[in-house]
């Protein structure tokens, strides 16, 4: 029955997607039909003009505002300030041209949208005053060999010019001497000395990328070869995977990101740090800019991401000052390049499902397990008589005897996620843009029943739309404008209990609902069935806008070489609203039939069907402002210098305060400086620092500086180094140090230099208390002398590359945090104070390496690629202000934050005899069959004094991750594993302890417990779980080695196989790529520990699986 549900919802989504997938196509071939007749623009566009006594520029001015044409000429091809009148009535745009032009030596091009203007060819002069010409012919082809129309061509130093025809051929008379520009829109210009030759094939490149040259940094960019910043990115292909949010396809792929997925729920995040976690104060959290801006990364869909990078060490961070401490993650978004409309679309649909569903006791299994656990303590009993089972099984009264498999009813074995992109992209020479807008929706694995009311199914919706324009307002003046809004949509049941109970609730504990259609329930417990479908549900809307306008302002021509100024401005706003729709009906619990048959109910609460309402708002806006000053030039081709210098402050608004103080407008600014300086690209400096101001501190202690310093050698741009070069094609060494800061002080909590006061309690006055006043005391104190968390950095490093084709980039850091805001914890208590202060006291220290490695290689048809990272690191308190413990052992000072504690299991009682000769074990009485524990210090007790550090933390301290990608003649095929090691955890509750609920009916236990238990039966030492009883053993139940798990896994994170169709085939359709790929993400998990997702961080598993998705897409470019 259930897997009939699962394929007819299966049915429903795959014709959803085909709905989708004819609206897609319709659409494209709409896009392509247009994009395959360009010429048809030009006579199917009409103006109306009445323009008398204009220059030629406005009319050109006119024309463009009115439609999409753009003109192109040489400022001395035409006279754009010559009167004229246009008098037009829809009359298209070579009509008017002609009246324009007329009686003047001017021709013009159309293609497209694009109007080239140029000169015809002047009036043959004096042979005696000029050099012969000749006549020249040529074509005009791109890279691929496919013809340029509206190229134009040009006579250098001369106003004689042509454009090509729709193939791409030209005809000019040239003399011998004279030279030819041929230039076009997104390619490189290219100058030719004609000679002799009568006959050219100019074939003109793409102007190339200036990100493949230059590295994205703290506000700027460099040379990649002179970043001596611990700097590391990723091709952002990679990071093109099926999922919904973008921190989730992070893990293994960067070095020195450290990313866990917690929940696989639809609209979940992952949880990452950069080199791990550097403090236990309030923030320990990377800094996320998006185009410069504080922005959140889940935000941004990867489609719209042009570089992504990571910035580790004190030189690269130092600029931010206080918000640099735990690194940054640097996004910039893409932007139109010069060039033809370029028009992208993808479309995905995917199949999901858990990587690992927890497998509970069947009815059989339960019922058997109880009774061994009941006759032990119960003199031989047992609970469930033969006949008693045998109705559960046989289903011979499901109402009074049911066998429910909770699992399959609440949780469907698969569901799916549709995603539709597409973005258009290109420009001018003065105007460029990149718009971009996508839709992803996400079901969840729920197995609701949409009633006629609502639906409580799981399902999460996110729209993304951007528009980055940029605008050249002369040739050293850009003005840039990005607008991006995201709105996303999560409706689910109306309860965080479900998968819990899911889980706790027996087989036959309750019906879903009674035969007669009665709402069943236990008299103590709930109803799984219910909590999905009958109790409402819930509706979370996130809206974001977000807005960027700059302007750059380059002075090379105006007051030096390299000098270029930039102000930029952002207003965000974000909103969110929760509204919850909830019900609590009416519950029966059925003890029986009457001599008709029917069935007797019981009555648990008294409810109703009527729907009620709850809803809740939050929201922030943000401004921001910066202006800086960028310098870089380089002087006798041997010394480059660099520098900066940038003022910023940024202001949030609590949109829904909860207080006076929360409503105040959260503050920071600050300047930063960078210089740089390198040596005939050998040797090199850096230099930065940070001074930025915080309203959270007192007056005097508001502003902290952070400066940092760092060198480089290029050793392999040495003379000495070239006979190494054919193996070592490149070898450099860096190494930086430095101070980086953090103002967060935790909570809700605001300027602590204040003292704040406490309002409670209070006392009754008069006869008989009838008058109530409320007490004030004490709060926080206020410190005048808090400050900032300060981080000291170090780090060195080598990149090297080997053959031309590997290359390698190792890293070495430690840092230690000082100055870390946490509650003091020994006040003596004759102090006197109501609450203990916050200080600047804590300290931590965190070291590790990371190593990156990428491969490249051409062989025949075969392209071949290869990546890997490797991150490790360990971190360690070093004081927290705690009372220092009995024993030292027990102190978390000098071992890693979040270091697990419990006991040292030594094995399983064998006998009375083991018990009684082995230290008393103060957690109740102990049988045979109960676990042992170590008597760590020696008293002949075991108690809480001999809980000592075991295993690792929750955290993994090795990260990983390596893939391979291989292409052939239209095929690719990529694979990617990903990582964690050195991370445990513990395994703990009702389902892992067994029957420690004093209500039967939530006790349900998972199948591995039941089956690989110790019993008398079977008294095995090595078996995986001890003595079950039917009560709550608190022996076993104590945390220990025993119930410590190894987290460690390894995933095929993602694969994926592609086939790009022969551009023969799809250039006839007006199509440049067409593309078709599978692709998965968490196919496969090899991990040592079995009973749920290791990378889950629940004791039980009880919480929404990580998914695992098969997905089918097709990529289209036009």
């Amino acid at each position: 029955m259930m897997k009939n549900r699962n394929i007819r919802a299966l049915d429903a989504n795959i014709e959803k997607f085909c709905r989708i997938m004819r609206i897609t196509t319709l659409f494209l071939i709409i896009v392509m039909s247009i994009s395959a007749k360009p010429e048809t623009y030009s006579q199917s566009t009409f103006f109306t003009l009445e323009l008398n006594n204009r220059t030629v520029k406005e009319v050109f001015n006119e024309i463009e505002k009115k439609s999409n044409f753009i003109f192109f000429y040489y400022d001395n091809a035409v006279d754009v300030n010559r009167k004229v009148n246009v008098n037009s009535k829809n009359q298209t745009v070579d009509k008017i041209l002609n009246k324009v032009f007329a009686g003047t030596d001017n021709t013009y091009v159309i293609n497209d949208r694009q109007i080239f203007i140029s000169k015809k060819s002047d009036l043959p002069r004096n042979p005696s005053t000029t050099q012969q010409r000749n006549l020249i012919k040529g074509k005009v082809l791109d890279e691929n060999d496919e013809p340029l129309p509206g190229a134009a061509i040009l006579v250098v130093g001369s106003t004689r010019g042509v454009t090509t025809d729709i193939d791409g051929s030209f005809e000019i008379e040239v003399g011998a001497t004279e030279k030819l520009t041929i230039s076009y829109l997104g390619m490189q210009d290219q100058i030719i000395t004609v000679g002799n030759q009568r006959t050219l094939v100019v074939k003109l490149k793409a102007k190339a990328d200036e990100l493949d040259e230059v590295t994205v940094v703290a506000f700027g960019k460099q040379k990649k070869e002179s970043v001596i910043g611990a700097i590391t990115s990723v091709t952002v292909s990679d990071l093109k995977v099926p999922v919904g949010k973008i921190s989730t396809s992070l893990a293994g792929q960067m070095a020195g990101i450290v990313a866990v997925q917690r929940s696989g729920e639809p609209g979940s995040g992952a949880d990452f740090w950069i080199r791990g976690v550097n403090t236990f104060g309030a923030n320990n959290r990377p800094l996320v800019l998006v185009d410069g801006i504080e922005r959140p990364l889940d935000l941004v869909d990867t489609e719209d991401i042009e570089t992504f990078s990571i910035l580790k060490d004190a030189t690269a961070t130092a600029v931010y000052g206080v918000r640099g401490a735990n690194g940054v993650v640097l996004v910039t978004t893409r932007k139109g390049k010069e060039g033809k409309p370029v028009i992208s679309g993808r479309v995905e649909y995917g199949v999901m499902s858990p990587t690992k569903m927890p497998k509970m006791t069947d009815a059989l299994e339960f019922m058997k397990l109880y009774n061994d656990v009941y006759k032990e303590d119960n003199n031989g009993n047992v609970f469930y008589t033969e006949e008693e089972m045998n109705k559960y099984l046989t289903g011979v009264d499901p109402d009074l005897y049911p066998n429910v498999n909770w699992m399959e009813e609440i949780y469907k074995d698969m569901t799916t996620s549709q995603r539709v992109n597409i973005n258009i992209s290109g420009g001018g020479k003065n105007v460029r843009y990149y718009v971009a807008g996508s839709i992803y929706n996400e079901n969840g694995v729920f197995n609701a029943e949409k009633g006629d009311e609502y639906n409580p199914s799981l399902k999460w919706t996110k729209y993304n739309f951007r528009s980055n324009i940029d605008i050249d307002l002369s040739k050293s003046t850009m003005l840039n404008l990005n607008l991006s809004t995201q709105y996303d949509v999560k409706n689910k049941p109306d309860t965080d209990d479900l998968w819990i109970y899911s889980f706790q609730t027996v087989p036959i504990a309750i019906p879903k609902e009674y035969s007669d259609g009665t709402t069943a329930r236990t008299p103590i417990g709930v109803n799984p069935y219910n909590l999905l479908n009958k109790t409402g549900y819930v509706q979370q809307f996130n809206n974001n806008a977000q807005s960027l306008i700059g302007l750059t302002q380059d002075f090379s021509d105006l007051i030096t070489p390299g000098l270029k100024a930039n102000v930029k401005f952002s207003w965000d706003a974000v909103n969110s609203t929760t509204t919850s729709r909830y019900k609590s009906p009416s519950t029966y619990y059925a003890i029986g039939r009457d001599e008709e048959g029917n069935l007797i109910f019981k009555k648990n609460n008294d409810g109703n069907d009527y729907l009620s309402l709850w809803s809740g708002s939050s929201g922030e806006r943000t401004t921001y402002l910066e202006a800086s000053v960028n310098y870089e030039n380089i002087f006798d081709e041997k010394h480059r210098v660099g520098g900066l210098f940038l003022f910023n402050m940024r202001e949030r608004i609590n949109n829904f305060p909860g207080s006076y103080v929360l409503s105040l407008p959260y503050r920071h600014q600050g300047i930063a400086a960078r210089a740089t300086y390198s040596f005939m690209d050998k040797y090199f400096v850096e230099g930065n620092f940070g001074y930025n101001g915080s309203e959270n501190f007192a007056p005097g202690k508001r502003f902290g500086f952070f400066p940092s310093v760092a060198l480089g050698y290029m050793i392999s741009n040495e003379q000495f180094f070239t006979p190494l070069l054919p193996v070592i094609s490149s070898l450099k060494f860096k190494g930086s140090y430095g101070t980086i800061g953090n103002d967060q002080i935790g909570g809700d909590r605001r300027f602590a230099f204040n003292p704040e006061m406490l309002v409670g309690g209070g006392y009754g006055f008069g006869e008989v208390g009838q008058t109530w006043l409320t007490g004030i005391a004490t709060g926080y104190p206020g410190s005048p002398n808090v400050s900032w968390e300060k981080a000291i950095k170090m780090n060195v490093g080598v990149e090297m590359e080997l053959f031309h084709s590997l290359k390698i980039q190792a890293d070495y850091f430690e840092e230690k945090r000082e100055g870390i805001f946490i509650l003091r914890e020994s006040v003596p208590s004759v102090v006197g104070i109501n609450v203990n202060p916050y200080v600047n006291l804590g300290r931590m220290k965190n070291s590790g390496i990371d190593l990156s490695l990428e491969y490249n290689k051409q062989i025949g048809d075969f392209n071949i690629s290869g990546r890997g990272n490797f991150t490790f690191n360990r971190n360690k308190k070093l004081y927290d202000d705690a009372p220092t413990p009995i024993y030292d052992y027990q102190s978390v000072i000098g071992k890693p934050l979040y270091q697990q504690f419990g006991l040292i299991c030594l094995g399983y009682f064998e006998s009375e005899d083991d018990i009684a000769n082995s230290p008393v074990q103060q957690y109740g009485v102990v049988r045979p069959g109960d676990r042992k524990y170590k008597d760590v210090n020696g008293d002949g007790v075991v108690n809480s004094y001999d809980k000592v550090a075991i295993g690792r933390t929750h955290v993994p301290e090795i990260n990983y991750g390596y893939g391979v990608s291989i292409g052939w003649k239209g095929f690719d095929v990529s694979i990617f594993m990903q990582g964690v090691a050195n991370v445990t955890n513990f395994m703990d509750g009702s389902p892992i302890n067994g029957f420690e609920n004093a209500n039967l009916f939530l006790s349900g236990v998972y199948e591995d417990v039941a089956l690989n238990r110790w019993t008398v039966e079977n008294p095995n030492p090595n078996a995986k779980y001890p003595r079950m009883s039917s009560y709550i053993n608190q022996n076993n139940k104590q945390l220990s080695t025993a119930k410590q798990y190894d987290a460690s896994f390894m995933r095929l994170k993602n694969a994926e196989l592609g086939y790009t169709i022969p551009k023969n085939i799809t250039q006839r359709l007006g199509v440049s790529t067409f593309r078709f790929y599978l692709q998965g993400v968490n196919l496969l998990t090899f991990s040592k520990f079995k009973l749920w997702d290791p990378e889950l961080n629940n004791s039980m598993g009880a919480t929404y699986p990580n998914m695992r998705v098969v997905n089918l897409g097709i990529n289209l470019n036009f």
